[in-house]
């Protein structure tokens, strides 16, 4: 049995992420027709950042090999709290009259996902260190 609890918990995980798109799109149409009924689309690009950081959230749990609170500061530091912010600029503008100076390029980018995810998915990996002690 021993042997088999590996692939167990591999198995588990892809159903758990095949039920975790189900549920997301389906929110995500939910959000989408709110927001066309009510003329806001606020709710609707903030349910795109959270739906997409859970996604990079669940991604992270097959990566965790260890689960001790250990905070990996670079990884923080240097990944998270960049895309985080820059995934947050969207929501915050469209809650606020604040516009951000970003080119094209921005909006080429965010449409993705891809910064939400990864912002997902280092928040959890820099807080469960996986990075093995110098003294080890």
């Amino acid at each position: 049995m021993k042997k088999l609890l590996p692939y167990l918990w591999k198995l588990a995980w892809v159903v758990g992420l095949f039920l975790l798109i189900i549920i997301g799109f389906d929110i995500e149409k939910q959000i989408q027709s709110y927001s066309a009924s009510t003329f806001n689309i606020a709710p609707n690009i903030w349910g795109f950042f959270i739906i997409h950081f859970i996604w990079g959230i669940y991604l992270s749990l097959i990566l965790i090999k260890k689960w001790t609170f250990q905070i990996n500061l670079p990884l923080l530091i240097c990944v998270f709290l960049p895309c985080v912010l820059f995934s947050l600029i969207l929501p915050i503008s469209a809650i606020t009259s604040m516009h951000f100076p970003f080119g094209v390029w921005f909006l080429n980018v965010i449409p993705s996902g891809v910064i939400e995810i990864v912002a997902g998915l280092t928040f959890m990996l820099s807080i469960f260190n996986n990075i093995k002690s110098e003294s080890n």
